[in-house]
């Protein structure tokens, strides 16, 4: 190496080890090898950028793998949930817990929330009770929400919210007032169970 690309090297600072190309210094070295070699110098270009949009390719296997991991028939009844403002009697299995209780919508479970920090921090503290709430608030899909998303892709929804649970594990029962669980996380639903007293 020369001392003139060392010291410029020096002036770029550290850099990310590049993977291994194959270099030929053929003439009849085919087209498809520098167009494929232009491309991954882009790739990691745009890698190296530390940012670059996701293609819609990208996209479409990212959402592909996501709803891979869902139960199709758990997410209509989330969509029912959400759409209509129904309320589900329902029994969830996750990692060995029993979950009873009604599914309702994220505007139900945001709303018990907001009720309770306002009367809990509002006189003594409204800057928390401001935070709160527009936390919460920002949890619940807008009404006109699509079915497809702006990938031309079914909205998939990431959490399970219920009310009047109760929880059984290992013979301990917990009740709850609301819970909010992740989708893809239940191994197996009841609806229309209940907890046996």
């Amino acid at each position: 190496m020369s001392s003139e690309s060392g010291q410029e090297a020096s002036k770029k600072g550290p850099q990310q080890p590049q993977p291994a190309a194959a270099h030929t210094n053929n003439a009849n070295a085919s087209p498809t090898s520098s167009s494929s070699a232009d491309g991954e110098r882009e790739l990691n270009e745009a890698l190296e950028s530390g940012f670059r949009p996701l293609t819609r390719m990208e996209r479409r296997q990212l959402w592909l793998r996501e709803y891979g991991e869902q139960d199709v028939a758990l997410q209509m009844w989330i969509q029912l949930v959400e759409q209509h403002d129904l309320e589900i009697e329902m029994m969830l299995q996750m990692h060995g817990l029993l979950i009873f209780g009604v599914m309702v919508s994220t505007a139900h479970y945001a709303q018990f929330y907001i009720d309770l920090n306002e009367e809990t921090h509002r006189e003594h503290d409204p800057d928390t009770a401001d935070a709160l709430r527009k936390y919460y608030t920002a949890l619940v899909p807008p009404p006109d929400q699509p079915e497809y998303g702006p990938e031309g892709l079914p909205i998939v929804y990431h959490y399970i919210h219920m009310r009047d649970v109760t929880i059984l594990s290992g013979g301990h029962k917990f009740k709850v007032p609301y819970w909010r669980g992740k989708a893809s996380r239940v191994d197996a639903f009841v609806v229309g169970a209940t907890v046996g007293d």
